[in-house]
């Protein structure tokens, strides 16, 4: 055995990327695949650099790998194991490695790794509840029985739904939570889709406390869809509990899920027939977006998308769950998250996504199953570079135009713009913020999801839409129309109203099944009609130009790679290979990383 172990040499030096010095977050990647490896799936520490290994000032996102890798990691750098104990004040700092600089108060690894888990770590972010994603969390949780406060599951109301019904319920996994009976070594706290405006100020707004230096605010994103089980006697052994039925139940789906799933329910209620569950508010951004016509035995998987804040500095990360591509998704939600992600962009403060890309580029769209690959990333980046151009041209018009400039002399925005930018931009100044989630919303009306009112100018003056195919290889392969026509409806047995060119069929995705949507008939009489209309048959396609490097200095972090466990390349070298490639030929700028366990990233 010590041969074997001879042979094999001291364990590989850890991968650092960035610099520690001036980082505002330290990234400690416990795992960084998507499976089918138990010990290697997904999970993260963050801190804020500034925070200096204090009480509770770090938080995991995700957790599918947690403390066995921990421990895994200082026994590089101390004994797995000790038979004594350590007197009293006993204390050795840590001088390597990503837990460099903690002052530990035991001997081996395993303690010294429960010291980070019931000390250092504050809380739990999930971003939805699969397996791969909280497992180590749920079998990690009896460490805390002799701790002294209870750790916080962090996310979106639906994910807490799902773990407190399928995972903490005394059947899967004991109630170990602070509600329903349980004993409360962890406490859900769930979070408002898209912030808490009543919380915060200026950049800050919306975001709530994660954990000292640290803030967060959350959006739900699409993970593809999935066969909905009906309820069956499988879900009816509450008797074996000694419950009533109407007790303690476990329905494979909650309804709950409508505030994140944007009217899934609503549409199958309304096929199968008039029901008392009322739909909740859809997401921020893309109220009044029109109902799918889904096969109620499909329903969309929500996953999260978070902005994690350095409280001291303003600079955020922004980490992805699990996702698919808006271009094929039956619930397109990115486009909300990269348009606030762009601002972020523009300001200088967001300074690195992570995000996954599952499988390489040889994987066909109906074998995705809700997740990325190359092509589909570089579109969803393509779609993020194009918001950022905009918002920097809004920045640099709303700084030209201040009555403070010198240059202005009180003069109109018109006559500030570089010859460089487009003639309607010099006709008309760019729609404010609020005006694209109107524009958004209308050309979502009238069931456009190829082309969006933002593509009209030809410089980039206005972000696209990221289900609009963009010019090279690496988009893949939705079609477009290429015609167009119009149908009547009467309005009051009298008033005819041209209806939006209808959209084609999304193509075959995720998993082989196609989707038409339906618009609802719009308020307002023919005037508000027209004016939509209006917008939509104005929209141009997105120029095939190559970009200037919007997204340079941002650093793209690639996540939940599925290991083939074959002989040959490493997947996640194909994937970052084909994905630096792609993003040469966009012209996007961003520079990529794929993770690795173990791996500490400064940002």
């Amino acid at each position: 055995m010590r041969e074997h172990h001879a042979r094999r040499g001291a364990p590989p030096e850890l991968r650092v990327h960035g610099e520690k010095e001036g980082a505002s977050f330290q990234v400690i990647v416990l795992g960084s695949s998507g499976g089918p490896r138990e010990d290697t799936v997904t999970g993260m520490l963050v801190r804020a650099s500034q925070t200096e290994w204090r009480k509770s000032s770090m938080i995991a996102v995700d957790a599918g790998a947690h403390l066995a890798t921990i421990i895994h990691i200082l026994e590089r750098e101390m004994p797995p194991t000790s038979e004594k104990i350590p007197p009293k004040g006993y204390s050795q700092l840590l001088e390597h490695g990503p837990f460099a600089g903690i002052n530990f108060p035991c001997i081996s690894a395993k303690a010294n790794a429960l010291y980070i888990f019931r000390d250092i770590l504050h809380a739990f972010l999930i971003t939805h509840p699969h397996l791969d994603h909280l497992s180590a969390m749920a079998i990690n949780t009896p460490a805390l029985e002799y701790g002294r406060e209870a750790k916080a599951i962090v996310a979106l109301p639906s994910t807490i739904e799902a773990i407190k019904n399928h995972i903490f319920n005394d059947w899967l996994w004991p109630n170990l939570s602070d509600e329903g009976h349980g004993v409360g070594f962890v406490t859900y706290r769930r979070l408002i889709e898209g912030g808490n405006p009543r919380l915060g100020s200026g950049d800050s707004r919306g975001y709530v406390n994660v954990c000292d230096g640290l803030a967060t605010k959350c959006w739900s994103v699409s993970h593809g869809r999935c066969h909905r089980r009906a309820h069956s006697v499988s879900h009816q052994h509450s008797d074996s509990f000694g419950w009533n039925q109407s007790d303690y139940n476990f329905p494979s789906r909650r309804l709950s899920r409508i505030s994140d799933d944007h009217g899934y329910f609503a549409a199958v209620a309304q096929q199968q027939g008039p029901s008392q569950n009322q739909p909740a508010p859809m997401t921020p951004g893309i109220s009044g977006a029109p109902q799918a016509h889904f096969d109620p035995m499909f329903e969309p998987v929500s996953s999260s998308a978070f902005f994690i804040r350095n409280d001291a500095t303003g600079n955020e990360l922004l980490i992805f769950g699990d996702i698919e591509p808006d271009s094929v998704s039956l619930s397109p939600r990115n486009h909300i998250v990269w348009d606030d992600a762009a601002g972020k962009i523009a300001s200088g403060s967001l300074k690195a996504i992570f995000i996954e890309c599952s499988y390489d580029d040889s994987v066909r769209n109906e074998d995705l199953y809700g997740h990325l690959c190359p092509r589909h990333l570089i579109a969803e980046l393509s779609f993020l570079a194009h918001c950022v151009v905009h918002r920097r041209k809004q920045l640099n018009i709303e700084q030209a135009s201040s009555p403070n400039d010198p240059w202005t002399d009180g003069q109109s925005h018109t006559k500030l713009l570089d010859a460089s930018t487009s003639p309607s931009m010099t006709m008309r100044q760019p729609p404010t913020p609020s005006e694209l989630k109107r524009k958004r919303k209308r050309a979502a009306v009238n069931g456009d999801l190829q082309t969006t009112p933002e593509l009209a100018p030809t410089h980039f003056d206005t972000a696209p839409s990221p289900s609009q195919p963009l010019p090279s290889g690496y988009v893949g392969n939705r079609a477009v129309s290429s015609s167009r026509r119009k149908t009547s409806h009467p309005r009051n047995g009298s008033d005819t109203i041209a209806a939006p060119p209808p959209i084609p069929a999304t193509p075959v995705g995720g998993r082989g099944r196609s989707v038409q949507f339906q618009p609802p008939a719009l308020p307002g009489g023919p005037s508000l009609n027209t004016a939509v209309g209006t917008v939509v048959s104005t929209l141009a396609i997105v120029p095939k130009e190559k970009l200037n490097e919007p997204l340079k200095g941002l650093t793209i972090h690639i996540i939940h790679v599925k290991d083939t466990l074959m002989d040959g390349p490493d997947p996640g070298d194909v994937i970052v290979g084909q994905c630096r490639v792609l993003s040469e030929e966009a012209g996007l700028g961003c520079e990529f990383n794929v993770t690795s366990g173990g791996q500490s990233i400064w940002v």
